[in-house]
């Protein structure tokens, strides 16, 4: 069985679902690609609260990548979380 780990991030500006054409913020981005992980969201829109961009991580050492992407990612002043599901 698979983990599945999934890396959620409060962009610094809002994001308007019905407009949003998948940009990820520069420095995002950047760590992503450093970390060998993929660049491309998903968003999640709560009922109520900010969208947060979602970033499903892969390869064999991505727990550990997306808990050093949390550090980063909350080192540039974002909000970040990390969910892993069997």
């Amino acid at each position: 069985m698979s983990t599945s780990v999934v890396l959620s991030v409060m962009p610094s500006e809002p994001i308007d679902p019905d407009r949003y054409m998948g940009d990820v913020p520069d420095d995002i981005a950047a760590a992503l690609t450093a970390a060998g992980q993929p660049r491309s969201p998903g968003l999640w829109v709560p009922r109520s609260g900010p969208v947060r961009l979602l970033f499903q991580l892969s390869g064999p050492d991505r727990v550990v990548a997306g808990q050093r992407l949390v550090e980063q990612v909350r080192l540039m002043g974002y909000e970040a979380d990390l969910s892993l599901a069997p």
